[in-house]
């Protein structure tokens, strides 16, 4: 009996997946791909400063322990504040070599470079912490103002109840058009576009300082926009209409 139940389920198997094909291909309504969309524009909430310390000198000790000095300076200015992360992305030390005609190049000094990042939520503190690690000897690489992950997900939620509702309407729209009373989905996908950090280069946030009164640094975090998009296929009943 056994044997006999395996041998049938084993007959069936191809048979429904059969089925399932020729449901794809000959559907029981007409067929349709739709599109709808949600967005939502939020204020910048994070900050985040990548920056870099660097020496060059001939005496490779002197070379590390200005660098050693200036990230500790930094890291214990951070420590003042509240809601600041601070991670080390690189440190690397290289040879400085002297290339001369016909000889072989000679070692003149060392380089190094260290290489950081700083994220913070607490946007009314950064001109003064940013002043201060300048003055240090940071170099700023680049600063990006962005929407918080945190905000960004929650917001992701909401405009993808929001986008799939507009999808439903406009897939109902378009069953009345057809003068359909009901609407089937057959298939639907999300994809959300996430907002672009608004980048300030090294350069404009030195230019955006009162060098007269060595004011601070005058920083505008912007807004971002979030869109939420869905697409999918939709079936509508055969109806026949008059040719005319």
């Amino acid at each position: 009996m056994r044997y006999l139940l395996m041998s049938v389920l084993l007959l069936l198997t191809p048979m429904l997946a059969r089925a399932q094909d020729d449901a794809e291909y000959f559907p029981e309504g007409t067929r349709i791909n739709l599109s709808a969309s949600a967005e939502m524009v939020l204020p910048n909430d994070e900050v985040i400063v990548s920056f870099r310390v660097e020496k060059q000198g001939k005496d490779a000790d002197a070379v590390r322990s200005y660098v050693n000095k200036v990230s500790g300076a930094i890291e214990q200015r951070l420590k003042q504040e509240t809601d600041v992360k601070l991670k080390t992305l690189s440190r690397n030390m290289q040879p400085v070599w002297k290339y001369v005609k016909n000889s072989p190049r000679v070692r003149v000094g060392w380089q190094m470079t260290q290489s950081g990042q700083i994220s913070t939520t607490n946007l009314k503190a950064v001109p003064k912490w940013l002043d201060a690690i300048e003055s240090a000897g940071a170099h700023l690489s680049n600063l990006n103002f962005r929407v918080s992950d945190a905000i960004s997900k929650q917001a992701m939620e909401s405009l993808r109840r929001q986008a799939i509702a507009n999808f439903r309407s406009k897939a109902a729209g378009m069953a009345k058009g057809l003068d359909a009373e009901s609407f089937r989905i057959i298939r639907l996908n999300t994809s959300g576009q996430a907002p672009q950090p608004r980048i300030y280069r090294a350069e404009m946030a030195m230019m955006a300082k009162a060098s007269a009164d060595n004011a601070q640094p005058a920083l505008s975090a912007g807004e971002n926009k979030i869109t939420v998009i869905v697409s999918g296929e939709i079936e509508v009943p055969f109806i026949d209409y008059p040719a005319q």
